[in-house]
């Protein structure tokens, strides 16, 4: 469970997506975990790429303080993407796997390698941590997520404090397993 603020973590806003509500994707994901014993979070957009960004920042973190995990911060959203449910998977995208069974990821082009989904109370404060990876590495974090970006790998800012009224509630959380972030088609 985490109940401090990690080092380092995977930053998204999540809510309805693909004509399903929040709850039916959280229930339907956790589903997935009890029958395949992961699950394949599904994204789009162009931050967080899984080769160029969440991989190798996960390899990192996990490294340096031995897991690496995706917090999540609901948000009211009207997000209508294509509802075409992915076949393949690619962790380097040369070679392309068949989606296990059991598993399903609709209207996205990526996918975060989840354990269970669990619920938490956790408030962040956001302005102490920048982007991890990527061209906007280094950037801080409360800069760089705004209105259209809705996900990051972000790290603890060296010398960073907290200031009051900055904080950002995450309520749903899941560590990231190997390979942590593949392609979809």
């Amino acid at each position: 469970m985490v109940t401090t603020a990690p080092e380092a973590f995977i930053f998204m806003k999540v809510g309805n997506h693909a004509g399903e509500d929040f709850e039916q994707i959280l229930q339907r994901k956790n589903n997935e975990f009890k029958r395949t014993g992961r699950i394949f979070w599904g994204y789009g957009g162009r931050s967080c790429h899984p080769l160029t960004q969440v991989q190798p920042f996960a390899r990192l973190q996990v490294k340096r303080y031995g897991s690496l995990c995706l917090l999540m911060q609901t948000i009211d959203s009207h997000a209508v993407p294509d509802i075409i449910p992915a076949t393949e998977y690619s962790e380097d995208g040369i070679r392309w796997k068949r989606i296990p069974d059991g598993i399903t990821v609709i209207g996205s082009r990526y996918a975060l390698i989840l354990d269970e989904i669990q619920p938490g109370d956790l408030d962040i404060a956001i302005c102490r941590y920048e982007v991890g990876i990527g061209p906007s590495r280094g950037k801080a974090a409360s800069e760089y997520i705004g209105r259209h970006v809705d996900k990051a790998c972000l790290s603890v800012r060296e010398g960073a404090r907290d200031r009051r009224g900055q904080k950002s509630h995450f309520k749903y959380y899941a560590g990231l397993i190997k390979p942590y972030a593949v392609m979809l088609r």
